[in-house]
């Protein structure tokens, strides 16, 4: 906005010197021609003028019929068609600083996109638990699996998990990691949070298993177990 001020002041000083040039040089002229001087001063007067009226008219000609028609030739040119189409009318310019988004909207917008990667982060973790306990439980115990991580992701009473039951090919080292992985892909609670959840949703396995012992052997035995430990689980 600066910038194009300080254009328009030049032009005006650059078209008020010619003018002023002009009108000069008609005075003189007209001194010149022997005429008193209040009717040179008046030759001075009509001639910047009649400068600055024709500059006004060249102004709107140009603006009002010259400028549009160029233009419209010109966008039939592919290259300035492109250039023409990046430009924004300074009614759109306007328009976006009238419009720009409210505190509350700003708010609206962060709390969007935090439920999005939510559940984006969700999404993923219910595709690694299908994917890891198919060979090992029967679908609907898959599904309740996933109805667990749910409330879990979400931090809701605990209270409401469901227990499942796995073959012999799961150990304890197998649950220990898949809690680990869980726990560090949401990262929504402390670890004895997660090992809450294990020992409430498998207690087959983890029935002789005490849940300190869970949350401190949660990342035993990296490499070892059907399920190993896994830093992300979308890889």
């Amino acid at each position: 906005m600066k910038n194009s001020n300080l254009e328009y002041i030049i032009l005006y000083v650059l078209v008020a010197c010619v003018a002023l040039v002009l009108a000069t040089l008609a005075r003189a002229f007209a001194v010149g021609m022997g005429f008193d001087e209040f009717t040179s001063f008046m030759v001075f007067v009509v001639v910047l003028g009649i400068a600055v009226i024709v500059y006004l008219s060249i102004h709107v000609v140009l603006q009002g019929f010259m400028l549009p028609l160029i233009g419209k030739e010109l966008s039939k040119i592919p290259f300035f068609r492109d250039k023409i189409e990046q430009v924004q009318p300074i009614d759109v310019i306007i328009e976006n600083i009238i419009e720009a988004p409210s505190l509350d909207d700003i708010r609206s917008k962060q709390l969007r996109n935090k439920e999005k990667e939510q559940e984006e982060k969700l999404n993923v973790a219910l595709e690694y638990t299908r994917n890891t306990f198919a060979p090992y439980v029967s679908d609907k115990d898959v599904e309740t699996l996933c109805e667990n991580l749910h409330l879990y992701a979400n931090k809701l009473s605990l209270e409401k998990l469901q227990s499942i039951r796995t073959n012999k090919d799961l150990s304890t080292i197998d649950i220990f990691h898949f809690g680990w992985n869980i726990w560090n892909h949401f990262k929504v609670g402390k670890q004895i949070d997660i090992a809450i959840f294990l020992k409430k949703i498998f207690p087959d396995i983890l029935k002789d298993v005490e849940v300190d012992t869970i949350k401190s052997h949660l990342k035993d035995d990296e490499l070892k177990g059907n399920i190993k430990i896994k830093e992300n689980l979308s890889k």
